[in-house]
């Protein structure tokens, strides 16, 4: 319910799940007593009301509380004139909105960046090689990270909390690190001699692939794996985000713990499809199985 582009399947999903959620919650809670009823706090019932209203206003993530929240911030900090604060505030949203309709109409009037920095190669399709010096990516999702470097082998270590990836590998989704980006130069025929030819790819560690036991009983909410000693090398474009990948202590029913690594992504970008099939009338196939 975080992305800002939710798919029809995913609004039934998530609506199975959180109103199977909510109808536990209060069976556990107040077992559904008029007496317990002060336990239960609104926003327990507000939350299954998210499907809906995103079927008739759009992502939440697009007008609810946090969103506005962040953009009342974001106006607070442009006021220079410490008198009359609200009447000061009310004109920045005024001034906004309409810059933001005019920027609608007319796209040409954005004067923000333009060009790229000195040194980069441009990948097309919104992907920017940059130089080492740089701090800031250039990637189609926008996200703050330094994953890029100039060539193999050129470049200093990456952080390892900056180059956890999310791409494409042999059509399913795959978690690696960054171990580099190159630029490999192709065989020159004689009509382009004159021109270099280059394919950008990236040289990734895999990470294991995840443990579909837990993804299943956390409905696809768990995603647990594993560093690996497999390397691949794959098209620059096949990645899709940075992701983050936090170490964790996995606690097994035996008692044994095991060190490993959780994804975690961020609110807005599209939720991973790594290929695991989830049914949300999967528990009542298993409950009508068991009717004799």
């Amino acid at each position: 319910m975080s992305q800002h582009t939710i798919s029809k399947q995913d609004l039934e999903h998530a609506y199975v799940l959180l109103c199977s959620w909510g109808l536990e919650f209060e069976l556990i809670y107040y077992q559904l007593r008029q007496d317990r009823l002060h336990f239960i706090r609104p926003c327990v019932h507000q939350v299954l009301h998210l499907v809906t209203e995103a079927m008739h206003k759009g992502p939440p993530i697009c007008y609810t509380q946090w969103t506005m929240e962040r953009t009342i911030g974001n106006l607070g900090q442009e006021i220079h004139q410490p008198s009359k604060p609200y009447e000061n505030l009310a004109e920045e949203g005024v001034r906004r909105c309409r810059v933001n309709a005019l920027l609608a109409i007319m796209p040409e009037l954005d004067d923000g960046i333009q060009g790229l920095p000195m040194g980069s190669v441009d990948l097309k399709d919104g992907f920017v090689l940059l130089r080492k010096r740089d701090k800031r990516p250039w990637l189609p999702t926008g996200e703050e990270a330094r994953i890029i470097r100039e060539f193999i082998g050129q470049g200093q270590p990456l952080h390892r909390f900056k180059r956890n990836v999310k791409f494409i590998y042999n059509e399913q989704e795959r978690l690696g690190e960054v171990q580099y980006f190159a630029r490999l130069a192709t065989d020159l025929t004689e009509e382009d001699a004159e021109e270099a030819q280059f394919t950008d790819v990236a040289i990734l560690r895999l990470y294991t692939l995840l443990d579909e036991r837990l993804l299943h009983i956390s409905s696809n909410m768990l995603v647990i794996s594993k560093s690996s000693n497999q390397f691949v090398v794959t098209h620059v474009k096949s990645i899709k985000s940075m992701v983050g990948m936090v170490p964790h202590s996995l606690r097994h029913p035996s008692g044994t713990i095991e060190d490993c690594f959780f994804l975690m992504e961020k609110p807005g970008l599209d939720i991973s499809q790594l290929g695991i099939p989830y049914s949300m009338y999967q528990d009542e196939v298993d409950q009508d199985t068991n009717i004799e």
